[in-house]
């Protein structure tokens, strides 16, 4: 019998010091998705570099993969010149399972940016699901691997976005703003007349800095948005314009546009315009 209860004792004892043992590494584990989280928004360089395993892979919402030096050359060009202000980063329910030297850490990440010097803008929120692969190198907890999935936006309040931003850009072709109609192309624009004529960025905003015509009014009617995932969405509708020509005649003239517009560094960019006239 006092064998029996020794036995069982022991059992007590060894199962209690091995859930002791295995919260001890959670939290340590916890701890350090912590910092993690904090040099994400810190753009830490130094700490990545650290915290990285050798062999690191990151998997992102488009499928793409970036090692270990990809990564962190990414880190510094954003820390260089952020293209969009990280405002907050934080996880929930986050949870970690640790097995000898191996833990996976899952949680859901909500972030908060708005656009980099760009102080009038919206914050955005975006929001999704994290899997961490941690292992414990020579006693320090590095990231082998990551995957991160991103939910689907609010596509009501995306298509308000672009119905906004449809109606910006036309104001900003009325006032000739080269400035600002620069800010609004991404770099890869390209535009493609009724004539079938294509220009990159350079060459359209050159129309506008070299005030090749005079525009007094931009009319747009039939505005309607299709969202596309989470980074795009297609604006068509007509739009009539009054002005004068660089040869001083007046005109006014219908067209059908359509516009591609591409969501990034937080905030909405055209990629593309097409327009075609529409005879009377």
């Amino acid at each position: 019998m006092k064998k029996l209860i020794a036995i069982a004792l022991l059992t007590i004892v060894s199962t209690f010091t091995a859930f002791a043992q295995t919260s001890k590494d959670e939290q340590e584990v916890l701890k350090f998705n912590t910092e993690y989280e904090q040099a994400q928004i810190n753009r830490d360089v130094t700490f990545f570099e650290r915290s990285l395993a050798d062999n690191y892979t990151f998997s992102g919402p488009d499928g793409g993969t970036e090692n270990k030096t990809q990564a962190l050359e990414w880190l510094r060009k954003e820390k260089e010149k952020p293209t969009n202000k990280l405002i907050s980063l934080k996880s929930e329910d986050v949870k970690a399972k640790v097995t000898g030297n191996t833990a996976i850490v899952t949680g859901t990440w909500v972030s908060t940016t708005s656009p980099a010097g760009d102080d009038k803008a919206e914050p955005h929120m975006d929001k999704g699901r994290y899997t961490s692969v941690l292992e414990k190198r020579n006693g320090k907890w590095v990231v082998v691997a990551e995957h991160v999935s991103e939910a689907q936006h609010d596509r009501k309040l995306m298509e308000q976005q672009v119905l906004k931003m449809g109606k910006e850009y036309g104001e900003m072709i009325r006032r000739g703003d080269a400035a600002a109609i620069e800010r609004v192309l991404a770099d890869d624009y390209l535009y493609t007349d009724e004539k079938g004529k294509v220009k990159n960025k350079a060459e359209d905003l050159a129309t506008y800095k070299n005030r090749e015509y005079k525009i007094e009014s931009v009319e747009n009617s039939d505005q309607k948005v299709r969202v596309i995932g989470n980074n795009a969405a297609i604006e068509t509708a007509n739009f009539r314009v009054k002005g004068t020509g660089k040869d001083g005649k007046p005109f006014d003239d219908t067209y059908r546009y359509t516009t591609t517009w591409v969501w990034r560094g937080g905030r909405w960019q055209v990629a593309a315009d097409h327009t075609s006239q529409i005879k009377p």
